[in-house]
């Protein structure tokens, strides 16, 4: 008994000096919590705040842990990253109301399709199959934790038909939180544990990959953490979407780029497998996301232990684009026409076939549209800070300015030593623009109405489709002549921590 209380007073002892030691920056990440707080909160928050006064403790507590095992840990960033994004993930999936991260509902139903065995689902007069849980929770959509009875009735399994779920979308993006809501109707659980567990076990899945992605990087660790931990990013990995499984695989793929690319061994089969798989995996989601495989083109001829395998590895990023293009145009595409979509593109008149005769017919207007498509950038900075859809949408451009000024700070000053040149760094930015070209034109073609030329969201363009590209930004803008920052490491880890709460205070602020 002595024994074990010595080691918890030593235990105790511990923290209490890694206080002491971070004291400077705890005091800042707790200002920020009180500028978050009287920035955010509305006069209701105030009146009744028994539920504010319970999550913004749990918030500071989980702040405070993330800060000292962060710091204590400064040298293993993907251990950092993994703490991190599953800290504030579990605040996320616990604080979010009922299905209304983005298309979570449509998400969520295709995760339930998986629980029931149904991997690829089969279109019927109805509908597609899934079990009563999806209306038991799409009918309380928006609905938090705080005084609700309906969280606690059970599971209904029954099989019924649901209009819609992502048909076009791969399985593999729904394996684990399909396997979360099995677990719930296996041990007999209620149904917010159905919804808890399916965004807790996609959130596994997405902190996991990112771990792996930025252990296998030699360098440019810190960016790769940034980006996985955005607060959108984190905040779609902890729903149902499969947002968080494509930028997770993106920024695996970026982190075996890095390795080859930095290695000063011959580049293996194992190594340039993985690479490419990711971005396959990933482009059956976001066709543009293929050309990531043209990366390989920046690694040296001679990294590479025989001209078979050189040649081999430049043939391979041509056929991921001709799968993927062939999956996008042969059966995603289709699929689209059995959901309640297709109804909305043919009263909004939504062709690809005439929209592609519009352009043809029309060169100077398309080409127009297209240069202008810059103008949609400073929506893009807001719209990373605006969560949810529909009625339930919320939003801060306090956040999205004080993360543009952060974000553009350590794009120019990180001290990644990746050393590229500028014909590379030029090379980067032309993939990134035919990247951003590219998914503004497939949503020009799938969602926007034949002829339509402005440049807004009605176009279905948002920028969590973009924030793979991020990860690219330090390479492409980061000056010559690095700044040296003092305790850089930590002081962007502490950001970053600060943004993540500064988020949550905003659902906190909305729903409670």
């Amino acid at each position: 008994m002595n024994e074990m209380c010595e080691i918890f007073n030593k235990y105790i002892q511990t923290i209490f000096n890694s206080i002491l030691k971070n004291k400077k920056y705890i005091l800042v990440f707790a200002l920020s919590l009180l500028f978050f707080m009287f920035t955010f909160f509305k006069v209701e928050n105030y009146t009744f705040p028994k539920a504010e006064i319970i999550l913004l403790t749990v918030l500071f507590i989980a702040g405070l842990i993330a800060i000292i095992y962060s710091f204590k840990h400064k040298n293993e960033l993907h251990k950092v990253a993994f703490v991190i994004i599953l800290i504030f993930g579990i605040l996320t999936v616990v604080t979010t109301p009922t299905l209304i991260s983005i298309d979570e509902n449509e998400h969520f139903a295709r995760s339930d399709m998986t629980s029931l065995g149904i991997l690829i689902p089969e279109y019927q007069k109805e509908g597609y199959v899934v079990s009563d849980l999806v209306y038991q929770l799409q009918n309380n959509m928006g609905q938090t934790i705080v005084d609700n009875d309906f969280y606690q009735d059970p599971i209904n399994n029954t099989k019924t038909f649901y209009d819609a779920g992502f048909p076009q979308n791969p399985f593999y993006g729904y394996i684990l939180s399909g396997f979360g809501i099995l677990l719930a109707k296996l041990l007999d659980l209620s149904v917010i544990w159905a919804m808890w567990l399916g965004r807790l076990f996609n959130l596994f899945l997405y902190a996991g990959i990112c771990a792996i992605g930025i252990k296998k990087s030699p360098n440019y660790k810190m960016a790769l953490l940034v980006i996985s931990c955005l607060p959108m990013s984190v905040y779609q990995a902890a729903s149902f979407n499969v947002d968080g499984f494509v930028y997770s695989f993106c920024i695996l793929s970026i982190g075996y780029f890095i390795y080859m690319y930095k290695t000063s061994s011959l580049i293996n089969n194992k190594d340039m497998a993985f690479f490419f798989i990711s971005i396959l995996l990933v482009s059956f989601f976001k066709f543009p996301y293929g050309l990531f495989a043209f990366f390989i083109f920046l690694i040296p001829r001679e990294k590479f232990d025989s001209k078979k395998v050189f040649l081999v590895s430049r043939g391979i990023p041509i056929g991921i684009m001709i799968i993927s293009m062939a999956y996008s145009l042969f059966y995603a595409s289709p699929q689209l026409e059995n959901t309640f979509r297709q109804i909305h593109f043919i009263q909004a008149n939504v062709s690809p076939e005439g929209q592609i005769n519009y352009m043809i017919n029309n060169p100077l207007n398309a080409l127009t549209f297209f240069l202008q498509s810059a103008n949609l950038i400073p929506e893009m900075v807001t719209d990373l800070f605006r969560f949810s859809f529909m009625q339930w949408i919320y939003t801060s451009p306090v956040l999205s300015i004080l993360y543009l000024i952060f974000f553009s700070m350590f794009c120019f000053i990180y001290p990644h030593e990746i050393s590229l040149n500028n014909k590379n760094r030029l090379k980067i930015g032309i993939i990134v623009f035919l990247i951003y070209i590219g998914i503004l034109f497939i949503q020009y073609l799938s969602w926007a109405s034949v002829g339509y030329n402005k440049l807004d969201m009605l176009l279905g363009v948002y920028a969590r489709y973009y924030i793979p590209l991020l990860i690219l930004f330090p390479l492409i803008f980061c000056l010559p002549a690095s700044v040296k920052i003092k305790n850089f490491d930590l002081k962007v880890i502490l950001a970053v921590i600060i943004f993540l709460s500064g988020t949550l205070i905003l659902t906190i602020s909305t729903f409670y």
